[in-house]
């Protein structure tokens, strides 16, 4: 009858598979088996002569290690493990069983983007996905190799397995979606154009994307990829901080090149993180606050091997600016340097 009362509990649990219960359980069993042999085999056997002795024995037994360094010999010992053998290798086995299922599916969630990301700060949000996803994830991670990006698109699971890089299954444009890529504390959005769409379709995405980010987080820095140049003025509207558009990009590079050949070799190096030169935005020191261009000009190259060759005021950028134009505290210089400088 006990055997019965006790198979027919293990069996309720094993379909509830409740992970508490089984860890519960697993425990009553060690317990059960440790003082159940200190109780029959202590006095009568010379292997048990303690609690760590009863308690090493039932670890051994019940993971199937085996050692057979110390066993039962009273009938009541072995009575003990009997139950012991049957039950503790059945829990221990679901227990184990529990957390592997429990790790696959959460790493099969995370996969096929079903699971809120929390605890995210300072991230990126890559909102869509095309040909050109897997290649800024790359030149981002180039110089920030550690820098979280959460990849937000309409996939069945994640386009890239990559340390650092994060995926949330769903549209780009709902609130529900943004949430669980937790982009009220990330730092930025970009926003691709979905390749599958047909003519402005794309585009018009992409911008009812941006529209949705900027309603509940007007402050977000959000560039947004597009095909036809002319919807910028759509994309400005919507409160795109940047616009970039694809094709009349790729048509300025191929006129440059026939016309000043070899120009779009310096312009690739200036694009790209992963060699040479890059363009970097520093905030201007305080020791040349007030300064002039010119002067800032020649400081930056003699001291940090750097250019000086924007400036940003506010909204606006002022490219190789007159060697007059006066530096404020609060702005920004573009430059072009090997790596970002180390200003005082």
């Amino acid at each position: 009858m006990f055997f019965y009362i006790f198979f027919r509990k293990y069996i309720k649990l094993l379909k509830k598979g409740t992970f508490i219960r089984l860890t519960l359980v697993t425990l009553c069993i060690l317990v059960i088996g440790t003082i159940g042999m200190i109780i029959f085999e202590k006095g009568k056997n010379s292997s048990f002569d303690s609690i760590g002795d009863g308690l090493w024995w039932t670890l051994v037994t019940i993971t199937t290690v085996g050692y057979g360094d110390i066993f039962p010999q009273t009938l009541g010992g072995r009575i003990i493990g009997v139950i012991t053998m049957i039950f503790g290798i059945g829990f221990l086995g679901m227990f184990t069983a529990t957390i592997a299922s429990t790790l696959v599916e959460r790493k099969l969630r995370e996969n096929r983007g079903l699971k809120s990301l929390k605890g995210l700060k300072d991230h990126i949000i890559l909102c869509g996905w095309n040909y050109s996803g897997a290649e800024i994830i790359s030149e981002i991670h180039a110089d920030y190799p550690e820098r979280d990006i959460v990849i937000l698109a309409n996939l069945d699971e994640s386009p890239l397995e990559e340390e650092h890089v994060y995926f949330v299954k769903g549209d780009p444009a709902e609130l529900s979606k943004l949430e669980m890529a937790s982009f009220r504390t990330a730092d930025s959005a970009i926003v691709l154009h979905d390749e599958t769409g047909k003519g402005n379709y794309r585009d018009g995405q992409s911008i009812l994307t941006v529209l949705a980010i900027k309603h509940e987080r007007p402050e977000i820095y959000v560039c947004i990829q597009i095909i036809d140049e002319n919807n910028v003025a759509h994309c400005d509207r919507a409160g795109a901080d940047e616009v970039i558009v694809t094709g009349g990009l790729t048509a300025k590079l191929m006129g440059q090149a026939a016309l000043n050949h070899g120009i779009t070799k310096v312009v690739s190096e200036l694009l790209s993180n992963k060699y040479g030169n890059d363009f970097y935005k520093v905030k201007c020191p305080g020791k040349y606050a007030g300064k002039k261009y010119k002067d800032i000009f020649i400081s930056f190259k003699d001291e940090y091997e750097s250019i000086v060759v924007a400036i940003e005021k506010g909204r606006d950028f002022l490219t190789n600016p007159k060697n007059d134009v006066v530096i404020d505290k609060d702005d920004y210089l573009i430059i072009i340097a090997e790596k970002y400088p180390e200003i005082e």
